[in-house]
């Protein structure tokens, strides 16, 4: 059913094969590991091609995005280290 409509609402399908919302996302995530990615379920397994596919367009796309925004283009990009300084340090709470 999910194959036949990706959009397809995990209480449609409970409705119809009878069984529990919570069943169906089981059977969804786990036994045909599917996930949710905006209103349609995904495949989560990507084979090394594909992978490389994704990569290869990651590249392109920066490449592009780099030689029209040039340096400035650079200078919008966040990183992981980046974000601590605009967020400031963690909070801690005290018991």
């Amino acid at each position: 059913m999910i194959r036949a409509n990706p959009r397809v609402k995990q209480k449609d399908i409970a409705d119809e094969e009878g069984i529990s919302k919570e069943r169906v996302h089981h059977i969804a995530t786990t036994v045909l590991v599917n996930r949710k990615v905006s209103v349609r379920w995904v495949p989560r397994q990507l084979n090394a091609e594909m992978k490389a596919q994704r990569q290869d367009i990651m590249y392109s796309t920066l490449k592009e995005r780099y030689n029209t925004g040039g340096e400035a283009f650079l200078q919008r990009i966040l990183t992981g280290s980046d974000c601590t300084r605009i967020l400031g340090p963690p909070l801690r709470f005290s018991m």
